[in-house]
């Protein structure tokens, strides 16, 4: 049989290797093209990607803002730093001081953040800012309910009458 095989082989000559050839390159020129889609899609993903760190960098410097807090971070959220970073600070206007071992003192904004990091900043900061807000709607509500008790207290309290209104006038232009 396999002498029968290597007969046809030889009888197909030239022919079969062009047609074996055309086939290889065909396959080929299909996988260029996928690679073509699938780093044209890896492109716009990374402009979504970028778009979109961008606006979640805007709308978490204003929350901080409104929050007025610092958080201390750990330099492990930032992968890219390398290991001589020592302290980072996120001030409320969206900054971070990175300390060095060195004793250098750097400077970056939300903005100049990796999505990957921030991300990881958003997965440490939500919780804390989550509790901020509650706490904050918990004391508001209480004193709604305070001043809804007061009002309703108030509205029983009688009206003076007239005249003794008139009076009190007369005596605190007096």
């Amino acid at each position: 049989m396999a002498t029968e095989a290597a007969t046809q082989q030889i009888e197909a000559g030239p022919e079969a290797e062009k047609e074996s050839g055309a086939i290889e390159s065909t396959e080929i020129l299909t996988q260029i093209s996928d690679l073509q889609g699938e780093s044209e899609s890896i492109k716009d993903i990374l402009d979504m990607e970028k778009s979109y760190a961008a606006e979640v960098a805007s709308i978490m410097k204003q929350f901080l803002e409104q929050i007025g807090r610092s958080y201390v971070l750990d330099p492990s959220l930032f992968p890219r730093l390398g290991h001589g970073v020592k302290d980072v600070i996120l001030t409320p206007q969206g900054v971070f001081f990175l300390s060095y071992n060195n004793g250098l003192t750097i400077a970056r904004t939300v903005d100049d953040l990796s999505p990957e990091s921030l991300i990881r900043v958003l997965e440490r900061i939500l919780p804390d800012v989550k509790g901020f807000l509650t706490e904050r709607r918990q004391k508001l509500s209480a004193r709604a309910q305070m001043l809804e008790k007061v009002a309703g207290e108030l509205k029983r309290v009688p009206s003076l009458p007239r005249a003794a209104r008139a009076s009190s006038k007369a005596s605190v232009s007096s």
